[in-house]
């Protein structure tokens, strides 16, 4: 009975949610927390796969491109594909779009809520993307998040699905014995380098890592003299073009795809291995991989009579200096929109701008920058610091600042970090349709 009432008022709550202009992503899952505390468990009980898909960066397009491609294939799935991926947000997805022919669940989670999230629920497999430094006051160093989230899965025989070419996510290893590894060969493609650097030690003793091949960061290819190293890949790109949308070839497979953005690949990659060990061969996943296109802000492009756009979100150092790579491979000239708020969604400290590249935007033409958000000031501080010699303009209204890109016969690049991302892509939308 108090699942029955658990249930029904949670749809309640999102159909009063959405008729106020809401989403209502998160409010059925509070509200159904409140009257059943064990309704996420008993929920996912129902299921045969429940597929966690995690990491610093990437999460949300790896997480779309797994559950596009399913539904391409007419697998019906449960997916938070909205964006909430914590306790909440969860649950009410597992309570809007659960039916009795449903047996799949692909999960986003913060990676922050893992071990929350695994007291209430175990997935039978779980991708991790990449580990980089985020959100410093909410995870901590790297260092302790990842422990963190070895303690939660230890023991579980949960399958994991690592990055192989990134060491951080190399050393989950240990908490499970099924482990299947995807990567990238050395030379598959040729990523714009930065000066940002995460640790690039062994997580075993402590000492320097021997790296043979960087593709970007402290991913590439890398051994250490006590044996720790990049496991061999089961799934692995051998090469891959962006112009502008990547062209991949994956164990001899090659796909065309409608994704920008050369960092995309590797997620594209963290889909495909999902794909393949859910039992999908190379034709299915053609048909999803193939078809899918970007709504939400993640390399999402725009364009209309002789106005371009492409915003992309960026939270860390590492999403910023993608973004910036972007706009360095647009050949047009640019007009750039910067928007940085310190809400709790983001994290208070916004200090990690000062680890982003923004030099780099002096090597690209660019008629001006206008920066926004509750955080303005502290971007255009940092851009200042840059010696950044494009004009720099100051709107701390997010939609206004958005709006004036289109004053500008540029080529827009929009990068917004998370709460930010709405009222940009919102106004993006807006302005769009009213180009003529």
């Amino acid at each position: 009975m108090r699942q029955w009432t658990a249930i029904n008022m949670a749809k309640l709550a999102r159909k009063a949610s959405r008729a106020t202009g809401r989403k209502g992503t998160d409010l059925p899952g509070q509200v159904a927390r409140k009257i059943d505390q064990n309704i996420l468990r008993k929920l996912a009980g129902r299921v045969d796969e429940v597929v966690f898909v995690s990491g610093t960066n990437g999460k949300t397009t790896t997480s779309n491109l797994i559950g596009h491609t399913l539904k391409a294939n007419h697998i019906e799935i449960i997916h938070n594909n909205e964006g909430a991926n914590m306790a909440a947000g969860i649950t009410s997805a597992f309570i809007v779009q659960s039916t009795p022919q449903t047996k799949i669940a692909i999960i986003e989670i913060d990676e922050g809520s893992i071990p929350r999230v695994l007291n209430e629920m175990t997935p039978t497999k779980m991708v991790f993307t990449n580990f980089f430094r985020d959100q410093m006051d909410r995870f901590g160093e790297i260092d302790i998040m990842v422990n963190g989230i070895i303690s939660a899965i230890q023991n579980k025989g949960i399958q994991l699905l690592l990055n192989a070419d990134d060491p951080f996510v190399t050393r989950l290893k240990i908490a499970s014995d099924h482990v299947t590894y995807y990567g990238m060969q050395a030379n598959a493609y040729e990523f714009e380098q930065s000066t940002m650097n995460e640790s690039r030690y062994c997580p075993n003793c402590g000492a320097l890592l021997n790296y043979s091949h960087i593709h970007y960061n402290q991913l590439g290819h890398y051994t250490c003299h006590c044996g720790f190293k990049r496991e061999t890949p089961q799934y692995e790109i051998s090469s891959f073009t962006v112009n502008p949308f990547i062209e991949m070839t994956v164990n001899n497979t090659t796909f065309n795809m409608k994704i920008a953005g050369d960092f995309n690949a590797y997620n594209a990659l963290a889909a495909y291995t999902v794909l393949r060990e859910l039992g999908l061969n190379d034709e299915s996943i053609r048909k999803g991989f193939e078809t899918y296109t970007s709504d939400n802000g993640r390399m999402q492009y725009f364009e209309k009579g002789q106005k371009k756009a492409l915003i992309n979100l960026a939270k860390n150092p590492a999403g910023m200096n993608a973004s910036i790579a972007m706009g360095e491979k647009l050949e047009e000239s640019k007009v750039y929109v910067l928007s940085l708020n310190d809400f709790a969604a983001d994290g208070r400290d916004t200090s990690w701008i000062y680890d982003a590249d923004f030099e780099k935007l002096n090597e690209q033409t660019i008629e001006a920058i206008i920066v926004t958000g509750s955080r303005a000031e502290e971007l255009q501080l940092r851009l200042k610091l840059a010696e950044v010699t494009a004009p720099i303009i100051l709107e701390k209204d997010i939609h206004k600042a958005t709006a004036m890109t289109m004053d500008y016969n540029s080529f827009t690049v929009a990068i917004p970090n998370y709460t930010s991302l709405a009222p940009m892509l919102e106004q993006l939308n807006r302005s769009f349709k009213e180009v003529d």
